[in-house]
């Protein structure tokens, strides 16, 4: 699966490119059927301004769940998307878990047995 990266304000070099591509595939890894696109950003929240804040948003196009799409906001951009890639493995694994449960029927409440 091709993950696309953006970078706005931050140096998109191909050390990060490498780096953000490793850490999201291997997030993401086991489930990659459940997903038809993935796109990560990211940028310097204070732009020509300086400072030190870095944020990652992640947008993940899920097939037949809803789409997944947070923001993550660290000192360092590498910290961002390592909390970034935690973050996705979590929500993807709740959210198949919780598609594949299965439905339960509940008996009428007249139909108990005596």
């Amino acid at each position: 699966m091709r993950i696309d990266l953006h970078c706005d304000g931050v140096e998109a070099a191909p050390v990060l490119r490498d780096y953000v591509s490793r850490r999201m595939s291997f997030a993401i890894g086991r489930f990659r059927d459940h997903i038809q696109w993935a796109r990560v950003k990211v940028a310097d929240v204070n732009g020509p301004r300086g400072g030190s804040d870095k944020r990652c948003v992640v947008q993940l196009r899920l097939r037949n769940l809803p789409d997944v799409v947070f923001a993550i906001t660290q000192l360092d951009v590498r910290a961002a998307v390592d909390q970034a890639a935690d973050r996705v493995a979590r929500v993807l694994a709740q959210r198949v878990r919780r598609s594949q449960r299965p439905v339960r029927h509940h008996a009428p409440m007249g139909a108990l047995p005596a």
